[in-house]
């Protein structure tokens, strides 16, 4: 058992992204893609939790009173940023989160010429921004979540066709990423004027099954290193995610500048850790989170700790249907110390 700590949360996760030393691992769900707000927190709250900025704050602070996850997190779902730019939206529900239901079939130069994003006059990125706003306070920290601009472009456009880009285009879509980056970095300074303590970046799509090493080095990493830059400019850290197999990127994630990476649980976390020169969070398989046994979970939850994460988290996105009762034995585990 490790000694009680008079911490509050946030004082414990910030210090964790300082690199400074802390009573136990905080134990979080970000939002965004890696979010918590299942159907069974929900039951309560009437109004769709997605667009609506009482329903938005009233799920953040559900999530964490019920889950016992330490952090408010808004939003909830990836379409934020790709739906201004023509992509159509299932908004979503208390039993499935919002999804893109058609691209936008213009061409690149239309979209980069005739759409105009600002992030407080954009719906959903202004009701977040407000959102965050009403959920700012002493003790809780508040993560702000933006999806990186690989995923948001493959939710604007045909995900095939921008991928064949990188080699048939590469300075076409390198054009793209760009403009859709600069109106995400206006987004995430805005949630940290609104009172943001850390920004995540999930970028499930930029993977190195996907693009590949060297796609991953000229595609993602001088965006990553831009967008954290610019926030490292508020004081505010950043989280960054990376889904599947990451093994061959690793190496380059010390490049960015980035306080903390998360992997998804296919990564070895002590492997992870030996290539990192960052901190490390991660990664309970959601699978288990879904349909494990409390034990299991309680068993892969020390497995994580006794590898070296510095910040225990799911290591993806939940299924709506993962219960509560799951979600305690991972976060109870973790405040209990080992």
């Amino acid at each position: 058992m490790q000694k009680r700590s008079n911490l509050t949360e946030k004082e414990r996760l910030l210090k964790v992204l300082k690199g400074e030393a802390v009573d136990r691992p905080p134990v979080i769900c970000p939002g965004g893609m890696m979010n918590a707000s299942v159907t069974e927190v929900l039951k309560d709250i009437e109004e769709n939790h997605n667009i609506d900025l009482d329903a938005m704050t009233a799920a953040a602070k559900a999530v964490r009173e019920i889950t016992g996850f330490e952090n408010y997190g808004v939003p909830f779902d990836m379409t934020v940023e790709s739906e201004p730019l023509g992509a159509k939206i299932d908004l979503g529900d208390k039993f499935i989160e919002p999804r893109v239901t058609e691209y936008n079939n213009k061409s690149i130069e239309d979209i980069i010429q005739n759409y105009k994003v600002n992030p407080r006059d954009s719906h959903r990125m202004g009701i977040t921004i407000q959102a965050v706003e009403k959920l700012k306070n002493d003790e809780i920290p508040v993560i702000g979540n933006i999806t990186g601009h690989i995923s948001t472009a493959t939710s604007i456009i045909d995900p095939l066709y921008a991928l064949k880009m990188l080699r048939k285009d590469p300075d076409k879509i390198y054009r793209f990423f760009q403009f859709i980056h600069d109106y995400s970095k206006e987004y995430a300074v805005e949630m940290i004027r609104a009172g943001a303590d850390i920004i995540a970046i999930s970028d499930p799509t930029a993977t190195g099954e996907i693009l590949g090493a060297k796609n991953f080095e000229r595609f993602a990493i001088p965006f990553y290193k831009d967008m954290i830059a610019t926030i490292h400019q508020f004081h505010v850290p950043v989280i960054i995610h990376i889904c599947g197999n990451a093994n061959t990127i690793i190496d380059s994630l010390n490049d960015t500048g980035v306080d903390a990476v998360s992997f998804d649980s296919m990564v070895n976390m002590r492997f992870a850790k030996s290539k990192l020169t960052t901190r490390l969070m991660g990664n309970v398989n959601t699978q288990l989170l879904h349909t494990g046994e409390q034990g299991k979970i309680e068993s892969i939850t020390k497995n994580c700790m006794d590898s070296g994460v510095d910040i225990v988290s799911p290591a993806c996105g939940l299924s709506m249907a993962t219960s509560v009762k799951n979600l305690r034995a991972m976060t109870e585990f973790v405040k209990r110390g080992i």
